[in-house]
């Protein structure tokens, strides 16, 4: 049994985790603040509905939460033999971050047999990102496994959702990439530390690479990039605090070489050379892109 005092302190591990991350992302613009928030009151309002499994008889509500203070979604269902919600027989919460939420993964799909509470018509799918399971399931309130994916049934006795499943996509896609939207800060250093704070990972490439990036020592990081799982290039950033700079060092079968990156957080967060064509971009924490000698190349998180 766990000690009082340690669930203390791992819940303010949990918060303090969270301050960091939301600090390192910035403020949101009151633009895509606005779109956030319209984008998330529909989703609030249109997941909240009742339908039937014609299979089983049996009656699914469906409701949808979001908690502000730390970006996590709470979707809801509970099962009951008439449509109210006063019977409950079973329900299930699936809780996860919108950050953890793989955007390129948002898809419809056609159901066409009923099966437990996703009945015939359509489902949202959303992965989590790498498919890995970190969306926490609770079986009547009691923690129970973690899931790697969220299915949103869209009935088809429901003519008005069905008619919406586009837009609820959508609406989805638009809280998934403004909830890991990084907005630049107007301190160099704090800048700094987003880069360093949010970037480790490992990330799949457009041009078929992935990407690990790992933070050896504080302000210093080395990317790794393979490709068929050998690797082909490695690369490390370093910021020197003493002159205020950042220093690039690539090594790869060529050799190795190195230049200094200038840091620019107008827009977004980048690190540009001067004497080199490169430049990288950091717009949101689940994507960045590298631009070396002409080429641009986009990489998406697969991994924390």
């Amino acid at each position: 049994m766990i000690k009082e005092g340690k669930i203390k302190k791992i819940i303010s591990c949990v918060a303090l985790c969270s301050m960091v991350y939301f600090q390192a992302q910035g403020q949101m613009p009151e633009e895509d603040q606005k779109q956030f928030d319209e984008a998330m009151s529909w989703i609030e309002t249109n997941l909240e509905y009742v339908y039937q499994n014609p299979s089983t008889g049996q009656w699914w509500h469906n409701k949808f939460f979001y908690n502000p203070k730390n970006g996590e979604i709470n979707i809801k269902n509970s099962s009951s033999d008439v449509p109210n919600a006063t019977d409950k027989e079973v329900y299930f919460d699936r809780v996860v971050s919108l950050r953890e939420l793989d955007l390129t993964s948002v898809h419809i799909e056609e159901v066409k047999e009923n099966k437990g509470r996703v009945v015939k018509g359509k489902v949202l799918h959303i992965d989590a990102i790498g498919k890995a399971q970190r969306i926490q399931k609770l079986y009547n309130g009691k923690p129970s496994f973690k899931e790697f994916f969220l299915q949103i049934p869209i009935p088809k006795s429901n003519a008005d959702f069905i008619a919406q499943a586009e837009d609820c996509k959508r609406h989805f896609e638009t809280v998934i990439r403004l909830s890991a939207e990084v907005y630049p800060k107007t301190d160099s250093l704090q800048n700094t530390d987003a880069i360093f704070d949010l970037m480790p990972g490992k990330y799949n490439g457009t041009d078929q690479s992935t990407c690990e990036i790992e933070v050896l020592f504080p302000y210093t990081m080395e990317l790794r990039f393979f490709r068929k799982d050998q690797l082909y290039k490695k690369s490390v950033i370093t910021y020197d605090k003493t002159n205020h700079h950042f220093v690039y060092w690539m090594v790869n079968v060529a050799g190795s070489s190195h230049f200094d990156l200038n840091l620019s957080y107008e827009s977004q967060i980048t690190l540009e050379a001067n004497t080199q064509s490169y430049t990288l971009a950091m717009p949101n924490s689940n994507y960045f892109s590298i631009r070396d000698e002409g080429t641009t190349i986009s990489y998406h998180r697969a991994d924390f």
